[in-house]
Order: C-alpha cells, then structure tokens, then sequence
C-alpha cells in the first residue's frame, strides 16, 4: 500500500543543511541518510567475508558477483585508440578487474583516482568523504594487487601524470616540478601536452592556469 510523503529535497540542498549554510523548511521534506529501503550488496570482510544486504547475508548458491575489466582514464588519449597506443607504449593506468554486486554502485567500485595511481587520499579528503550519505567503508580501501598478474611489482610506486608511468620515488621527485600526483586536463588533450590546467606536485599542494576570478561568472569569464 502506497502512501503519499512529501518531495525529498536535492541533493545539494542537503549538502548545504548538513553544514548549516541553507535554512531548513518543513516543506522541503525528510533528508535522505542512506537506501534504508533497499541497501547496496557489499562485501564486507569485517564480518567474516561475504556479500551482504545490510545485515542479511546472502547465501552463494543463489546469489554470483559479477565482474568488470576496467581501465581507468588519466585525461589523455582517449576513446579506443588511444587506449591501444597505451597499451603498446606502456603508458597510462593499469588494467584492473572490478568485482560488483550492485549495480548501483558498480560506478564506486571501480578503482578510483586516489587509489589506482596509488597517492592515497589526504587527511582533508577523508574527512570530506565521511560526509557522503552513501559512505561505505571498503570506499576507502586500497585496491588489492595480484601477483599472477604483476600487481606486487607495483607496491611503493606511484603514477607520475606527467610522464604517464609508475615509478618509484627518487631524488628528482624532491623538486616541486619533477612528478605531479594529479593532473586535469582539457578536454580532447594530446600525449604531447605538458600544460594541464591544474597540477598537484608531490607535496599536494595544487597549481591552476584557471584564474581564480573565472568562478565569478557562470560559463567562464567575459572577454575583453
């Protein structure tokens, strides 16, 4: 039997309450805090193993996960061809296999930024994530390597963006230009490229060729 409720609010309005810049009206309706209705499937080692609906766990004579070959995408070379010339250079992010139960959330349990090229979130980062309603405890865990696969040869490496390669820490990476462990690029950016609009040195501390003054007008800033 259905019930009529009220409408559920946005969702960046709710952002917006929860930290208390957006006045709260009884109109807008309840605020979400997670799919109570109907929870993601996840696994959850913390319990013994096995993928569980909230705390119901489900049996694995009638329940399979299924799984995803995924290639993450650092900004550059796109589409398919792109992905074979990194595949014949030895350029770009490993190939990794997602396991999902849900597909709802097969989007988040694909390898994220932070955890493929293996710089790990900062403290500012995680604490941001545990604002997020859909917060599950394995987003926050790294990806599990296989060695069959040549995934321990990569342990203490991280993935430089500028050169497009893991490496393994080195003097050269002590200056501020001599890796970046992060990078965003314009759209349709080539191998070639060495000017991304944001940077992120091996300190963390970010560089722009964005004027700060562009987030003053919608759709970027008027021409002179």
């Amino acid at each position: 039997m259905y019930h009529w409720i009220r409408d559920s609010k946005p969702e960046n309005q709710q952002d917006e309450e929860a930290r208390g810049l957006y006045p709260t009206f009884f109109t807008t309706g309840p605020r979400r805090s997670a799919p109570a209705e109907l929870p993601f499937i996840q696994w959850r080692p913390e319990w013994g193993g096995g993928w569980y609906r909230g705390r119901r766990k489900l049996p694995s004579s009638t329940f399979t996960p299924k799984a995803y070959f995924t290639r993450p995408h650092d900004g550059k070379r796109s589409g398919g061809l792109g992905r074979f010339k990194d595949a014949l250079t030895g350029e770009g992010p490993d190939v990794f296999v997602t396991v999902s139960g849900d597909k709802r959330t097969l989007m988040r349990d694909r390898p994220q930024r932070w955890q493929w090229s293996q710089w790990g979130l900062s403290w500012g980062e995680a604490l941001s994530r545990r604002d997020d309603r859909d917060w599950r405890e394995q987003d926050e865990l790294p990806v599990l390597g296989m060695p069959w696969a040549g995934g321990e040869a990569r342990a203490g490496m991280g993935y430089n963006f500028r050169t497009r390669r893991f490496e393994a820490p080195r003097p050269r990476w002590e200056t501020r230009d001599g890796v970046w462990t992060d990078a965003q690029w314009r759209e349709g950016a080539r191998r070639g490229d060495q000017l991304p609009l944001g940077k992120r040195d091996i300190n963390g501390f970010w560089q722009s060729r964005v004027p700060w003054r562009s987030g003053r007008w919608a759709g970027g800033r008027p021409r002179p």
